[in-house]
């Protein structure tokens, strides 16, 4: 644990120094509202590729192959990380305040009853063997929650982590928890200098079970160990974007975002106009991401 934490470290003080360089907090908050937003979605059985998670995020562009569902969580998601990104500028604490209002941003549309309110029925992880919590209990497991929150925050990303463990153990609401848990632990590592956790649709099924070890053997190790090397895999992902950002900013080739903007078109216009077939990138990143020439 000791060497992947150090890992972490290394690259936080790059990812600092990178995003001290103009435009490139703005490229990694553009990428990063559309990546959280697919991923976390998707863990919960969205549907939307991150293409179309992309598309209805910036343009506002469906389609009738999908459910209306699926793009409400979308844009709803969208619109929680927003929020979460303007209390991390203004250096907001996190409160009961703050998660209320991210959850209802989460289940407006979808479950407006419930959206921003604390359960008052019990509820069962499907597939799992874990007994939640009484719904009575909730109130005063929450408070206990943030008094812990607030006496432990620190800049050490295991305060994050644990965070999320915490929340999805009392699951206080009847639908949402496991996005709020993430924007939640995602908006601690932000706010303490490091890359949010990105769970990729792969990495469910483990992410699921070690949660779910901790919660019934009290085995935290797997579980922090787990999620570390995610915010590990996202750091080292983050920093390699970045890196190829600024190493070609004064030569002929230009990240996806970069280039939208030297062509005055949105990132959605330039990836539909790749799919289409209508221009090709002349170069991949180590990371898989695309690259293009001012020429083009």
């Amino acid at each position: 644990m000791q060497n992947i934490l150090s890992e972490i470290e290394e690259n936080k003080k790059k990812l600092s120094k990178l995003l001290k360089i103009d435009g490139n907090k703005k490229e990694l908050y553009r990428w990063l509202k559309t990546e959280l937003t697919y991923t976390s979605n998707a863990i919960e059985g969205n549907t939307l590729t991150r293409k179309e998670t992309q598309l209805v995020i910036e343009d506002n562009l469906t389609s009738s192959s999908k459910s209306l569902k699926d793009y409400i969580e979308a844009v709803n998601h969208a619109r929680a990380f927003d929020t979460i990104f303007e209390l991390i500028s203004n250096k907001c604490s996190i409160d009961e305040k703050t998660v209320l209002d991210i959850h209802k941003i989460i289940l407006t549309g979808i479950d407006d009853m419930n959206a921003g309110f604390y359960r008052n029925c019990r509820v069962r992880i499907a597939g799992a063997d874990v007994i939640l919590p009484n719904p009575l209990k909730v109130p005063v497991l929450m408070e206990e929650f943030y008094h812990w929150l607030k006496e432990n925050i620190n800049k050490e990303p295991l305060t994050a982590i644990l965070a999320h463990y915490k929340f999805v153990s009392i699951h206080p609401f009847t639908d949402g928890n496991g996005r709020t848990a993430r924007l939640l632990m995602n908006a601690l590592l932000i706010q303490a200098g490091y890359a949010p956790i990105i769970i990729r649709p792969t990495d469910r099924k483990k992410y699921l079970s070690v949660i779910e070890q901790y919660q019934i053997k009290n085995s935290e190790e797997p579980y922090i160990d787990f999620m570390l090397r995610l915010l590990n895999r996202t750091m080292k992902v983050v920093v390699s974007m970045l890196e190829v950002s600024t190493e070609n900013c004064d030569s002929n080739l230009l990240t996806i975002s970069k280039f939208a903007s030297v062509k005055g078109v949105p990132a959605s216009t330039i990836r539909y106009w790749v799919q289409t077939g209508k221009i090709k990138p002349v170069g991949y990143t180590n990371s898989g991401y695309m690259l293009f020439s001012k020429d083009q």
